[in-house]
């Protein structure tokens, strides 16, 4: 009861103030949960409501649920839909959940090496990173690749002997890959994330939450080089010799049927099943919108249920300017 009354003179403070000062206001609680919690008989709204004052002459593209859509249905451990621009999370099922994510992890990976590693550099495939996850060597032993090329591998085949040759090469020279995109994903506030390879094979040691992908995809919404290579659709790289010619085909297969695109990544295995990250620009107007599937036995489905139900429960452009 003493935190209801608190809450209550907060806001009416807020609001008094507001109009002493001549400004108009427009308030409205958002509910963050729909339960509330009621421990030994006691409410405790304020982990569940936040109260939202903004001005109504400030420009905002501003998100508002229509409440006769129904939930989508999505087949998934967990999901998240997130607007960038308001900060607010539009849809999410378990977004806290620790769960393994699969080749999700080589967008980490990616980033690190991105900002590491000389991508001029020539990189031959030891034999130890070949066929690591037994479904067909992607390299023969002792080939040459440029760095770029093979970053291109990795990301657009999601190529893990790529991934776990970029780490080989990088310890070499005293960079620990992994350490590097632990630290990483410390600095952007991802606390409930921990890799424990490059390619995302360890479904046991590895996890993270589709909250912490959320921060993670914004992060990697500004990193051009990555974002260009994963809207590749198809390409050829050749080795340094000229011998060898890797025809690459992404394993997207949502490029060319969603608009907008800014990034995306795709990763599978037995344990963590379909995974799916994808930040997308211009879907409901103006700013960027984030999707996070994981644990789903159709990723791409579920992608395309969350963002075309974000279209049809939420309006934005309510605040304009005056």
């Amino acid at each position: 009861m003493n935190n209801i009354m608190r809450f209550s003179v907060i806001l009416f403070t807020l609001v008094i103030g507001g109009l002493i000062s001549g400004g108009i206001f427009f308030v409205f609680i958002y509910p963050i949960n729909e339960h509330v919690a009621v421990v030994s008989n006691h409410i405790e709204p304020l982990d569940y409501q936040r109260a939202f004052i903004l001005p109504i002459v400030e420009p905002k593209n501003y998100p508002v649920r229509d409440i006769e859509i129904p939930e989508p249905k999505i087949e998934a451990r967990a999901a998240v839909l997130y607007d960038a621009f308001s900060g607010r999370s539009l849809f999410g099922l378990n977004e806290n959940r620790r769960l393994p994510i699969a080749s999700v992890t080589k967008l980490m990976s990616a980033i690190v090496i991105t900002e590491t590693i000389d991508l001029n550099e020539i990189i031959t495939m030891p034999a130890e990173v070949i066929n690591v996850d037994g479904f067909g060597a992607d390299f023969k032993a002792g080939e040459k690749l440029r760095g770029d090329d093979l970053l291109k591998i990795m990301l657009i085949k999601s190529s893990n002997d790529a991934a776990l040759a970029f780490a080989a090469h990088a310890e070499k020279v005293g960079i620990d890959i992994v350490g590097k995109m632990n630290e990483k994903a410390a600095a952007l506030g991802m606390n409930n994330t921990h890799f424990s390879d490059p390619a995302g094979l360890d479904d046991q040691g590895a996890f993270s939450t589709a909250m912490d992908l959320v921060k993670l995809l914004s992060y990697a919404s500004d990193q051009t080089k990555i974002s260009k290579i994963l809207l590749t659709q198809v390409t050829e790289v050749q080795s340094i010799d000229g011998i060898i010619t890797h025809n690459v085909l992404n394993t997207n297969q949502l490029l060319g049927k969603i608009p907008g695109i800014i990034v995306a990544k795709t990763g599978y295995t037995d344990n963590a099943l379909g995974t799916m990250v994808m930040a997308v620009s211009g879907a409901y107007g103006e700013g960027i919108v984030i999707s996070v599937i994981l644990g789903s036995n159709n990723r791409f489905v579920d992608t395309i249920k969350l963002i075309e139900w974000g279209r049809e429960a939420y309006s934005w452009n309510i605040l304009t300017e005056k």
